[in-house]
């Protein structure tokens, strides 16, 4: 019995399942790349920050949304969501980032103690209009711009973002 059964045009029948399988494979390994760099980055003593959780489910309407890295500013108060996406920006991922802060906002935070969730959604490539590259979009609205220095730079996420292609795509040196 064969894995694959042939059909008229001599694709082998459910060989799109199993690509579509192994892309999100990939893409969910990637993610897990970069939110083990993230926390390594971000979640240390001498920027006041630590971890909260990786991978973070809150559940609103029987619908699921995930939060990659969920990190908590212990001198600002606040807690800081990332989001990962593996693949093209889409300004509608802006949307359901903004979505999930106010998730945890109503879901996590204690309003009478802490400041307002922040997040950074992070893509690793632009949309096709944009300069190819990563893109993070950093939703610090609520935040005095004097606070907004000691959270996470667009410019260096992106760089994180770039080491991580780079590690990513490397290949061993033989010697």
């Amino acid at each position: 019995m064969s894995f694959f059964q042939r059909t008229e045009d001599f694709r082998p029948e459910g060989f799109e399942d199993v690509v579509g399988e192994l892309v999100d494979s990939i893409r969910r390994s990637f993610t897990g790349i970069v939110v083990d760099h993230l926390e390594d980055l971000l979640a240390t003593p001498d920027r006041h920050m630590c971890l909260v959780d990786r991978h973070v489910s809150l559940t609103e309407n029987d619908r699921d949304y995930t939060i990659d890295l969920l990190l908590f500013h212990v001198t600002q108060m606040r807690y800081i969501a990332i989001q990962v996406q593996a693949g093209r920006f889409d300004p509608a991922l802006v949307a359901r980032a903004r979505y999930t802060l106010g998730l945890v906002d109503d879901l996590v935070r204690a309003p009478e103690v802490h400041g307002p969730t922040v997040g950074i959604l992070l893509c690793t490539d632009a949309a096709a209009d944009q300069q190819p590259g990563p893109v993070a979009i950093t939703l610090y609205d609520e935040v005095a711009p004097a606070e907004r220095t000691g959270l996470p730079l667009s410019l260096e996420l992106t760089a994180l973002i770039d080491r991580c292609l780079d590690t990513a795509g490397a290949t061993p040196k033989t010697p």
